[in-house]
């Protein structure tokens, strides 16, 4: 019997801080940013939690990406919350992803934000491998951030990462724009 009680508040006190680690990930700018790269994040086959993913989101928000077509022309891809998750998602477990950021630049005023995460991401196949900047629009509502949208865009050999997006250990002799 005291066993059994041991680990029922043993559980109870797990659950609880693990809803609160959620609940401080969203108490700040670069919490929920980097909680939204640690959800998509994972092992090859590892499913990713898409309801935790949803609740850093505005119900309207929308995900974009820019692009470059073949020809060298820029393409703006443009998808709600639940297309992201439906087409987007499960290549994520597929071939495994890790991202994380590299930089972060933030502008707030009055419950508004602009955030450029640099980034650096990679399959876990080893067929992909980028870095770029994600742009969130953030708000401040009901006591927490909510992401309104995110447009990201990877960096090219023409357009390389200026040093001010970067963390310092990241910057390199290459990008000094």
């Amino acid at each position: 019997m005291k066993n059994t009680v041991i680990i029922t508040l043993l559980t109870i006190c797990y659950i609880n801080l693990n809803a609160q680690v959620d609940t401080l990930a969203v108490q700040s700018i670069e919490g929920i940013t980097n909680k939204m790269l640690a959800l998509i994040s994972g092992e090859i086959g590892e499913q990713r939690d898409w309801e935790e993913y949803r609740n850093l989101f505005l119900p309207t928000a929308q995900k974009m990406s820019i692009q470059e077509t073949r020809d060298g022309k820029k393409r703006v891809r443009t998808m709600n919350l639940e297309e992201f998750v439906r087409y987007v998602g499960p290549l994520y477990a597929i071939d495994g992803f890790e991202e994380y950021a590299i930089g972060l630049t933030v502008n707030e005023f009055n419950g508004i934000a602009n955030v450029f995460q640099s980034y650096y991401c990679k399959n876990l196949k080893g067929t992909y491998e980028k870095r770029g900047i994600n742009s969130y629009q953030l708000v401040h509502q009901k006591n927490r951030w909510w992401i309104a949208s995110v447009l990201f865009v990877n960096e090219t050999k023409a357009y390389p990462i200026p040093n001010k997006f970067l963390f310092k250990k990241f910057k390199s002799k290459k990008n000094k724009k």
